[in-house]
Formats: C-alpha cells, sequence, structure tokens
C-alpha cells in the first residue's frame, strides 16, 4: 500500500511489481504447506516460481532506474531473455524435464515436500540470477560514485547491502535445510524490507529529486535530455505531448529539433508553434551532452504576424500619403504658378504705385501658401528619411545678409527694431547644407517677428571658442535669435516641438502657420550633429539658439558686417530684362493655357522665341517639322504625360530634335522628384511656381553648354 500510495515514475511501478510478486511467493508458500494432492501442490510450485522469476526481473529493472545508468540494450535483453526463459522451462519441467526430472511428492517429518533432481537449466538459472545481482551491484555502485547528494548516497549503500544479503542467504538454498524451505524467499523479503526503508523513510521517494522532476514535468515547456551517447535519456510530460512518437521514433525527432535550431524555422505541431533551444549538459565524471528546451511561441509569431500586416499597412498608409502630397503638391503647385507669374509680370509692367501695393501683398501671400506647401512636404520627406544634407561651399557674409534683408523687411511691417550682430573673426566661406542653414534660421526668425507685438529682434552669429576633437579645418558658429514677445509657459515647452501643435492657440489664432517650422527646424539640426535649445520667460521674450560645426574653405575674417553690407547693396545684378538671347528658339508644352502664359511672361524682353503646345502629341508634331533650342515638358497631362512625349521626340534618330534639352516642367516638388526626372532622361527639372531667376539660369546653363555660336547671351 505505502509503495502503490507514493507511485509516480517508472522506476516506482518495477518497486510495486517486486512487492506483489514477493506476495505471490509467500502466498504460494502457504499453498504447498496445505496442498493434498500432488497436483495442487505442483500447481502451488509453478505460482512461487512465478513470483520468484518476477522478482528477479522487476529488481534488476529497478536498480538500472533508481541508479540512472543507460545500460546497452543489448545487456538488458539478454538478462531479461534469459529469466523469460527460464521461467518457460521452469512451468513445462514437468512434460520436459529440462529445469527438474522425476517430480514427486514425498513426507519427511510430518511435511509434504516436492523431490526432484536438478538437470541442466537449473544452473543457467542460478548463473543468471548471478549475473542479475552483479549487474545490479554495478550500477548502483557506479551510482554511488557519481553522486554526491547524501541523502540519495543512503540510499544506494542500503540497496547494495541488501544485495549482498539476498547472496549471503541464497546459498543457505543449497544447504540441507534448503530442502524444506527456500531461503531466496527469505532473502527477497529482506531486501525488499530494506528497499522501503531506506527509500519510504520520509514517506517520499528521493524528496528532493521528485520535487524537481514534478516541476519539470508541469512545466509548459518541454524538455529532452540526451545522454553522453546521443540517445534520449529522459523527457517530460510537455514533450511526450508535442511529439508522442518519440518514445517510438526518437532519432527523427531529435533530427527535426536539430534542423530547427539550425535554420531558426520554428515546428508547428497541431496549429502551435515551437522554438528550440538547445543547452549543454556537464558532469564531472559522464562528460557533456544535451537538452532541448522546446517553448510555445504560438503567441509571439502570433504577434510577429500582426506586427507585419500593420506594417503593410503603414507602408500602405505612407505610400498614399506620399501620393497625395505628390498630387496635393501639383494641384496647388499649379494655380499658384499662374498667382505668382502674373503677379510679377504686374510688378514689372505696372507704374501705378497703388496697383503695385496691391501686387506686392498678393506676392507676400503667394509666397506664405508656398511656404507651408514646402513645410508640410519637407515633414515628409524627414518621416520619410529622404531629406538629405547636401553641404556646399558658401559666402557666409551673403547667407546672412539675404536671410537678414528678407526678415528687416517683415520687422518694419510690425514697427519692430531688427538688430544684426556678426562675429568679426568668422571665416568668409565655409562648406555646408546653407539652403538648410537658411531654412532654419528663417524659421526662428519668422516666429521672433510673428510673436512679438513691440520691442525688438536680435540676431546675433558669432564664433565658438574651439573644443577637442576639431582641427584647423573646422569652426563652430553659435546662431541665436533673440525676441521681446510673448514668451512661452513651461508647460507649452512639449507644445513649442511638437507637430501641427500651437502654443496659446486663443491668443495667438490671428497669427499665420502651421507649427511646423521648429520641429522641422529641430530635425534638420539633428541631422547635422547640433540641438536647437530654448529659453524663455512667459511675457518678456525667448531665446533661441544652436552651434553648427562647418569646415572652413577660406579662413580669411569677414571683419565688419556693416562694411560687407554696404558692399552686397552696391552690387546690382542686372535684372532680368537685360538677359537677352536673338535667335533662341523654345517650346513650352504644357495643357494648362494660364501655365504657357506664365512662362511666355517671365521670358518676356529676352528676345526668346517661345512657341506653345497643349499636348504632348502637339510637341511630337512640332518637334519633328522645326528645331528648338530647349524644350521645356509639363509631366502630368492627359493622353500622353511628359515622360512617353519626351522618349518618342527622342526615339526619332535623324529627327531635328533629337539631341535638343528637354526640361522636365513639373508642380511634383516632393523628395526625390528631380532624381526620378533625371534617371527618366530628362536635361533638368524645373519646379512650379516658376522663379523666373532659375528659369534664365536653366536656359544660361543649358544653351552655354551647347556652345552655340549663331545665338548671343548677354547681359
Amino acid at each position: 500500500g505505502v509503495v502503490f500510495l507514493n507511485m509516480r515514475k517508472r522506476v516506482h511501478y518495477y518497486l510495486f511489481l517486486n512487492c506483489i510478486a514477493l506476495v505471490m511467493c509467500s502466498i504460494s508458500s502457504l499453498f504447498m504447506l496445505f496442498s493434498e494432492t500432488e497436483d495442487a501442490y505442483y500447481l502451488a510450485f509453478i505460482l512461487s516460481w512465478t513470483g520468484k522469476v518476477g522478482i528477479v526481473i522487476a529488481l534488476f529493472f529497478f536498480c538500472v532506474k533508481f541508479s540512472e545508468c543507460k545500460l546497452p540494450i543489448i545487456v538488458t535483453v539478454i538478462e531479461s531473455g534469459f529469466a523469460l526463459i527460464s521461467y518457460i522451462i521452469i512451468v513445462t519441467t514437468r512434460n520436459t524435464g529440462l529445469f527438474y526430472s522425476n517430480l514427486h511428492l514425498v513426507e519427511e517429518n510430518g511435511m509434504r515436500i516436492l523431490e526432484f533432481e536438478k538437470c541442466a537449466w537449473c544452473s543457467f538459472w542460478n548463473a543468471t540470477i548471478v549475473v542479475v545481482i552483479m549487474t545490479c551491484l554495478f550500477v548502483l555502485g557506479k551510482a554511488l560514485l557519481r553522486d554526491r547528494a547524501l541523502q540519495k548516497r543512503k540510499q544506494y549503500i542500503a540497496i547494495i547491502v541488501a544485495l549482498l544479503i539476498e547472496i549471503v542467504i541464497g546459498f543457505l538454498t543449497e544447504l540441507p535445510m534448503g530442502r524444506y524451505y527456500d531461503f531466496n524467499q527469505l532473502g527477497f523479503s529482506i531486501c525488499t524490507i530494506i528497499f522501503l526503508f531506506a527509500i519510504f523513510r520520509n514517506n517520499l521517494m528521493d524528496t528532493e529529486k521528485l520535487a524537481k522532476e514534478y516541476v519539470i514535468d508541469e512545466l509548459s515547456a518541454g524538455v529532452i535530455a540526451m545522454d553522453v551517447n546521443g540517445a534520449v535519456a529522459y523527457y517530460n510530460k510537455k514533450a511526450l505531448q508535442i511529439f508522442p512518437e518519440i518514445d517510438n521514433e526518437p532519432r527523427e525527432i531529435i533530427e527535426q529539433i536539430e534542423k530547427s535550431i539550425q535554420t531558426g524555422e520554428p515546428i508547428t505541431v497541431e496549429n502551435r508553434v515551437y522554438n528550440f533551444e538547445e543547452r549543454q549538459l556537464v558532469h564531472k565524471l559522464f562528460g557533456k551532452s544535451k537538452m532541448y528546451v522546446m517553448l510555445d511561441a504560438t503567441k509571439q509569431y502570433q504577434h510577429l504576424r500582426e506586427m507585419e500586416s500593420q506594417k503593410k499597412r503603414a507602408d500602405a498608409a505612407n505610400k498614399a500619403k506620399s501620393e497625395f502630397l505628390a498630387n496635393m503638391s501639383h494641384e496647388i503647385r499649379t494655380p499658384i504658378n499662374a498667382v505668382l507669374g502674373m503677379d510679377e509680370m504686374i510688378l514689372r509692367e505696372s507704374k501705378d504705385s497703388t496697383i503695385r501695393e496691391y501686387a506686392m501683398d498678393i506676392q507676400a501671400a503667394g509666397q506664405t501658401l508656398l511656404t507651408i506647401i514646402n513645410d508640410i512636404l519637407d515633414l515628409n520627406k524627414i518621416e520619410s528619411g529622404k531629406m538629405e544634407i547636401i553641404p556646399v561651399e558658401y559666402d557666409v557674409s551673403k547667407m546672412i545678409y539675404d536671410i537678414s534683408n528678407m526678415i528687416k523687411l517683415r520687422a518694419n511691417d510690425k514697427k519692430l527694431t531688427f538688430s544684426v550682430s556678426i562675429a568679426a573673426d568668422i571665416p568668409s566661406r565655409l562648406y555646408g547644407d546653407d539652403v538648410r542653414i537658411r531654412q532654419i534660421l528663417t524659421n526662428l526668425l519668422t516666429n521672433a517677428v510673428k510673436y512679438t507685438m513691440k520691442g525688438t529682434i536680435w540676431f546675433r552669429v558669432g564664433l565658438v571658442q574651439k573644443a577637442d576633437g576639431f582641427d584647423d579645418t573646422d569652426v563652430v558658429l553659435h546662431f541665436e535669435v533673440e525676441d521681446t514677445g510673448i514668451g512661452i509657459k513651461p508647460e507649452d515647452m512639449k507644445k513649442l516641438f511638437a507637430e501641427f501643435e500651437r502654443i496659446e492657440v486663443e491668443r495667438n489664432r490671428n497669427i499665420e502657420g502651421t507649427g511646423l517650422g521648429i520641429p522641422i527646424s529641430m530635425q534638420l539640426l539633428l541631422m547635422m550633429n547640433s540641438e536647437l535649445k530654448v529659453e524663455s520667460e512667459y511675457g518678456k521674450g525667448s531665446v533661441f539658439s544652436f552651434d553648427l560645426r562647418q569646415k572652413v574653405v577660406e579662413a580669411t575674417q569677414i571683419g565688419n558686417y556693416e562694411d560687407r553690407v554696404k558692399e552686397f547693396a552696391k552690387m546690382n545684378d542686372l535684372p532680368a530684362e537685360t538677359f537677352v538671347a536673338p535667335g533662341t528658339h523654345v517650346l513650352v508644352v504644357d495643357d494648362n493655357g494660364m501655365n504657357r502664359k506664365v512662362f511666355k511672361a517671365l521670358l518676356k524682353g529676352t528676345q526668346i522665341e517661345v512657341t506653345e503646345a497643349e499636348s504632348g502629341f502637339r510637341a511630337i508634331e512640332l518637334a519633328s517639322s522645326q528645331h528648338f533650342d530647349m524644350i521645356f515638358m509639363d509631366h502630368m497631362m492627359p493622353e500622353m504625360d511628359g515622360v512617353e512625349s519626351m522618349n518618342r521626340i527622342r526615339s526619332v534618330k535623324e529627327g531635328l530634335c533629337v539631341n535638343t534639352p528637354i526640361i522636365v516642367l513639373t508642380a511634383n516638388a516632393i523628395e526625390g522628384a528631380a532624381e526620378r526626372y533625371l534617371e527618366d532622361g530628362f536635361d533638368g527639372y524645373l519646379s512650379k511656381p516658376i522663379a523666373s531667376q532659375a528659369l534664365l539660369e536653366i536656359i544660361k546653363l543649358k544653351l552655354i553648354g551647347e556652345s552655340r555660336s549663331e545665338n548671343t547671351i548677354g547681359d
């Protein structure tokens, strides 16, 4: 009962079978005492031998399993096989005479005993018992040397002592008194009692180990342990649940697991996904072996698939956003092109001061709208990772003058004082992305003007003392914009750096802007290894500053900035009307008549002959019948777009315009557009709204590049 109540593992079942076999021997002995006939006695005799053979086999498997020794399978088969064969020979010996012969009952000293003669197989059986016991002693001795746990060592010693007692008692069977009583039965009983005492003295079979094995069995992770020979030595319940065929096909299962570990691909079993890890097991006596741990990763893979699905949706949404921005850019820039182009013609040709004032207001509003569009497109570039910093050589004084001149006009309109302070020791020419620096400073200065109702705007540029890590080719410029504006509350600082956020919306509702200037400036500075710093006191004003490392191209100092400003003021770039190119003939292709009108107006006074085409088909007809020095081709046109029109013109190898430079004229101004058009085969890129100076510059560049002798290009 004690054994039965504590059964949890295979080793416990072997001990239980040993107890059952012992009970069977005891019952059969009683039957033999009270048997009155030879047949009844012989039946009890057979039952007794069934128990004896059962004890030997159960004892063998119990010791092997309890010692955790992995015997070669051939040893197990031979020893258990001989015991079973011996049992068959014993139960049939009445007919065969292989084990006992001349069996008959006799009475001696008032007792019935079975008289017999021992035959050849009887010696084999005795040898089998000796081999089994010696094998048990061997595996237990090996375990005793291996294990360092005191409780476990005591159990091994107790079982070894029990086996030795059985050997001693077994010899008593060969004495004369063995004729009346089988002392092996007594020896096996003593063995079992010692086993029970050693193992169940604490009412558990190796409490610590059972607890560990119970925990391992109840793990949600599967565990498979290998022996030093690479065979499966142990697996827990979860492993058996995942691979129920592991008992019959262990090698195939291990191969699957090893392949999964090598390739990193999980194994799917009944819609569950499992990942595998290999761990090393190291024993100081028996060397290294492996253990495989299998984890249910179904939720992780489901989450991963969901993340991939979300990423695809996000990519699709981002693509849709980019397409929307491209379309928005095109659709808004097209009418702005007409507005600003025609407005410029009014400013050029009108002498009426009132009309010119109206035209300047239109120009300011148009430029504001264009700035908003550019901010949105810049934000999209930054978010998509397509924004690039493109360093070039630039004149520091010229950059500061251009920015200051523009901001001064805005400050004067609000009757604000605009003060510029530039350090004299700044090198005159540097290497960096002056376009993005201009954008950052323009954002900061424009904001200062917008949020300052009265007082002063200070714009300062200084040279920071060189720090460690800088050589003679580097300088660090300190830019600072200070105002006496409304200031920023501490709790509103986070809004300052957030996209599309406005500070004190109710108070500043009449101030124009999208709230993108500061976030874009911060990102641009981050790309240039700098950061924007802000100090502000609510109601008194703010200071925005940043330091920027630049390479020196020309170390000559700019000196007195006021003197440099006077030099710039004296420099008069000749107006567009003085640029003349008589005899030059260009073709402008655009489905929008207003855009063509603006294009012609911008070239008015340059003596350039402009021919208009309202479609790609018309452009192909004109290009096949006459030569043009340049072709300006709109991209997005109905029926045939600009790319296809360009390719068809170029496809006519002997055509009059096969080598004519073709410039794409488009409202698509998103990041990477220029590069894509150049890859498509265009010779240049001009975005709408068309800037007159940019138009004249690209005409100069392409015509001079062609080394035209028949046309005169002059100022």
